[in-house]
């Protein structure tokens, strides 16, 4: 689940940097990494932990520390991405939440617990630690004690299990928002502007270096890419891909000006059409690049 909202991210229009709020987009990835490592890091302990005791104890408060993180990581992507209500609503993942504010967050006095919840100290009893399976912690109310049976792997499960339909809910908005785009963006097309009477141009792009039609040719392709990037730059489809092809194409326009004086008489065909070519080359990748876009604008996210 992880990974696919980490890649919806990194592929998706709607949530490339330069349309999304830069400051939601650190938080999202940073949250999203942070559930990477702590995956890493629980999985690696539910698997068993030292048999040495202060080591034990060190990972057992490490392990419900590592489930908050889980939760805090969940949190802040449902902040990222302006989802109103509460990601850590579900009863399992209050429970491990609680749990962890008193055994871990707060052990020597814990009092911030909200209405009618009370006041308690822990500790993780050393005796009651099993490095394969989870341990034991002792809870001290005010009036009572409670002894908690913590299971790593039950543990670990009511968390993901929980934090799982939030998730679901967050990879739900990133969807309905990519279609939104995608639905308003792909009315109109790319490519096809670039593309009409491109053939044309192209055919006289490679006219006798002194016949007029090519420096014909020559303005109109530049127009063309003038008024291709001016579109592509107000609608944030200016990528480095893009701008590549753009540079290129223009260099070789450039060349093309200062033919006479670049090449030696009896050569200026022969050079003429070395650098045609390679104008030609650079604007058809630029139009499979335009259609490309327009492919993906076209396709359902997912």
């Amino acid at each position: 689940m992880r990974e696919r909202l980490h890649r919806k991210a990194n592929s998706y229009f709607a949530f490339e940097e330069r349309r999304w709020d830069g400051t939601a987009q650190r938080l999202f990835l940073g949250a999203t990494d942070a559930l990477l490592d702590t995956e890493f890091a629980l999985s690696n302990v539910a698997g068993g932990i030292p048999a040495d005791r202060q080591q034990a104890v060190l990972a057992c408060y490490g392990y419900l520390q590592a489930l908050y993180i889980q939760q805090d990581a969940v949190a802040l992507i449902w902040r990222a991405l302006g989802i109103a209500g509460d990601p850590l609503a579900d009863t399992k993942v209050r429970r491990v939440r609680e749990l962890r504010n008193r055994v871990a967050g707060h052990p020597a006095r814990a009092e911030k617990l909200g209405p009618g919840k009370r006041p308690s100290s822990a500790i993780i009893n050393l005796h009651d630690i099993s490095p394969s399976s989870g341990f034991k912690a002792v809870i001290y109310y005010d009036d009572e004690m409670d002894v908690v049976d913590v299971s790593f792997t039950q543990l670990l499960a009511d968390n993901c299990g929980g934090l799982l339909k939030s998730l679901l809910e967050a990879e739900r908005t990133m969807d309905e928002r990519e279609t939104g785009f995608r639905q308003n963006e792909r009315a109109e097309s790319l490519s096809e502007g670039f593309e009409t009477g491109l053939t044309y141009t192209l055919e006289k792009l490679r006219c006798h270096p002194n016949d007029s039609r090519r420096k014909m040719a020559m303005g109109m392709l530049r127009r063309s890419l003038d008024d291709l990037e001016a579109r592509l730059e107000d609608r944030g489809f200016l990528y480095d891909a893009s701008e590549y092809a753009f540079a290129s194409i223009r260099a070789g326009l450039r060349l093309g000006e200062r033919l006479h004086e670049i090449s030696e008489a009896d050569c200026l065909q022969e050079t003429w059409w070395v650098i045609s070519e390679g104008i030609d080359s650079h604007v058809r990748d630029l139009l499979r690049h335009l259609k490309a876009l327009d492919e993906k604008l076209a396709e359902a996210p997912g």
